[in-house]
């Protein structure tokens, strides 16, 4: 029996219209894939926490500081205008 015979019996015998034989097939393939997953050990987890943190901080100084460089030479700006 080859591979095109095996897919039109196996869509035979699927029901239209999703019934629970669908919904059973569905829920086994993501069984299947959560078990392909490659969970992170403890001590990279921790370690790329940390990168994340440091990295957010120094983006929040930056940001701050450029924020407070434009605030003030806007409020130069507007004294000057008025």
């Amino acid at each position: 029996m080859n591979e095109e015979n095996k897919k039109e019996e196996t869509k035979k015998q699927e029901p239209a219209d999703g019934s629970p034989n669908r919904l059973t097939r569905t829920f086994r393939t993501y069984k299947a894939e959560f078990k392909k997953i490659v969970w992170p050990s403890r001590e990279q987890l921790i370690k790329h926490t940390i990168t994340v943190m440091v990295v957010s901080l120094i983006f929040g100084v930056y940001i701050a500081i450029v924020d407070g460089i434009f605030g003030a030479a806007f409020s130069r700006f507007v004294e000057m205008v008025s």
